[in-house]
């Protein structure tokens, strides 16, 4: 091995490291940097740059415990996020099913397609209601 990486080893011992949010904070900042720089944005680079400069602090901390602590936040909010987003997904490309959602409780109800108008029946709060599928 020779200096620099044995350098850049004694560096990153005993650091956080990548994590979700460090990805997310990474991703926002490119994203910042593109659309700030297509809307005219005068300092858009530096703007861009405040995200990522995050991210490479939180990958160099030697606090793991405040680190870990952040991440678990940020994903009791993301994953909630991305689990909504993925069930929309899911649901497009159902051909043979419509989604309602129950008009008392919310929840997501499958009714099959191409039946006409129904009455469907929430099966968690016994909820009525008619719909065209």
């Amino acid at each position: 091995m020779n200096n620099l990486q044995q350098k850049l080893r004694a560096l990153l011992q005993d650091r956080y490291g990548l994590d979700q949010l460090g990805v997310a904070l990474l991703l926002l900042g490119c994203l910042l940097t593109l659309i700030l720089s297509l809307c005219g944005v005068r300092y858009y680079r530096l703007i861009g740059l405040l995200p990522m400069v995050l991210a490479l602090l939180r990958v160099l901390s030697r606090s793991v415990e405040k680190r870990r602590a952040e991440n678990d936040r940020f994903l009791r909010v993301w994953n909630p996020i991305r689990a909504k987003l993925g069930q929309k997904a899911q649901q497009a490309k159902d051909v043979d099913h419509r989604y309602y959602a129950c008009p008392t409780c919310k929840k997501t109800l499958r009714v099959p397609k191409n039946r006409g108008k129904i009455e469907i029946t929430c099966p968690h709060c016994g909820t009525k209601f008619k719909k065209r599928t």
